[in-house]
């Protein structure tokens, strides 16, 4: 480290600093500027985006809570939100309320589609793991009832082993049983059982583990 005899020559230094790394630090200047105005209007734009995604979701689900729903006007508010606003969380929470309601009505493969939807619009850098693993569960399930165990296995192929939830691990033994994968199944139901609190959960399982051992 440098040591300066007086304030003057230490003035001198820093002059002669700036002046032989003007260039590089008005460039970096300039990045710092570009990132922190590019940062705040994407924030901006967000806000907006979520605003305007606020309106319509609330619009579409106190359309579908009426008693005499009117189809025309809840479908053409419901097809805005997803057009123009299906990155937001208003939009997925919208697909998944009525992809929920097309399974409990019975038309699963409506239903399919939606979470299938749901699925593509909060993958990736940007996307909802909350509503994506919600989207993976689903499609496992309805898979499963469609008898396609593959398809369902691959629903859940994204599931960090480490850190899955019971419900994950009994599902793929369900979908692991249907391909007669006994022996896998089992270590999965008996995986979920490890990971279960439910007293009620693990009696059902256990019924399951009982029919596959037999």
């Amino acid at each position: 480290m440098a040591d300066y005899n007086s304030d003057e020559e230490r003035f001198t230094a820093i002059a002669d600093f700036l002046k032989r790394n003007k260039n590089t630090i008005l460039v970096t200047l300039a990045a710092i500027a570009l990132i922190a105005v590019t940062s705040l209007s994407i924030n901006a734009y967000q806000a907006k985006q979520n605003d305007q995604a606020a309106e319509l979701y609330d619009m579409w689900f106190a359309g579908m809570a009426e008693e005499n729903v009117n189809l025309e006007k809840t479908s053409s508010t419901y097809n805005q939100l997803q057009n123009n606003f299906s990155k937001t969380g208003y939009a997925g929470l919208a697909r998944l309320i009525k992809a929920s309601q097309f399974a409990r009505d019975g038309e699963m493969n409506d239903s399919l589609i939606e979470f299938q939807e749901l699925l593509n619009t909060t993958s990736g850098l940007f996307g909802n793991d909350v509503l994506n693993s919600l989207a993976r569960v689903n499609i496992a399930r309805i898979e499963i009832s469609n008898q396609n165990f593959a398809s369902a296995l691959e629903a859940l192929e994204s599931f960090n082993s480490e850190s899955e939830h019971s419900m994950v691990y009994e599902i793929r033994g369900d979908a692991l049983s249907g391909l007669g994968k006994t022996k896998l199944a089992l270590d999965q139901y008996n995986f979920a059982l490890q990971n279960m609190t439910d007293e009620s959960q693990k009696s059902l399982l256990n019924i399951k583990i009982n029919q596959l051992a037999q």
